[in-house]
């Protein structure tokens, strides 16, 4: 059971200004790290989206681009499966991150956990970050991308262990989802 969960803050539409990254070994998390992005909208913040993160033009203001930090990025995407809660807003920030600097998109395929949400648990009324956290207890401080990214590890191993998963590839066979390519 290994895979790496990923969740993007962005400053405006696609210009990602924290990403936090969780690496899954063996069925157990190994390593949760975030990182602040000076956005390539910087100084610019949308409103909207600062006041759902909280961070502001000064806390990336020192910050590293993202392309200064790919380099430290790109080990936890190359050739490994990704998964993000709502997958296709995180896998377009990264597209578009990549696009923008001109770097090549990593060798990964994704999943999503909302899906695997929807298919383990039916019952629950509401398949977000904070609703499906809710109903495992796990705390996190929502909108921080570390702990965003580590509630969402935490969301597919307990679907995978709903269907008593021997792997990622096992556990998306049985609940009916699919990996995509990045």
């Amino acid at each position: 059971m290994n895979f790496v969960a990923i969740d993007f803050e962005t400053a405006h539409a696609n210009f990602p200004c924290e990403i936090g990254l969780t690496q899954v070994g063996n069925g157990k998390i190994i390593d949760s790290k975030s990182w602040f992005i000076k956005p390539a909208c910087f100084p610019f913040m949308n409103p909207l989206n600062q006041r759902v993160h909280g961070i502001s033009a000064a806390k990336v203001a020192h910050a590293y681009t993202f392309e200064e930090i790919w380099g430290e990025l790109k080990p936890w995407f190359d050739n490994n499966i990704l998964v993000a809660h709502n997958a296709a807003f995180d896998m377009r920030v990264l597209r578009a991150a990549l696009t923008y600097y001109n770097l090549a998109i990593p060798n990964s395929e994704y999943f999503c956990s909302v899906s695997l949400s929807r298919k383990a648990w039916k019952h629950l009324h509401n398949h977000s970050l904070g609703v499906v956290s809710e109903f495992h207890n796990i705390q996190f401080q929502h909108h921080r991308a570390s702990d965003d990214a580590q509630a969402c590890a935490i969301i597919s191993l307990k679907a995978f262990q709903t269907v008593k998963a021997i792997n990622v590839n096992d556990g998306l066979n049985k609940l009916g989802v699919r990996l995509k390519k990045l």
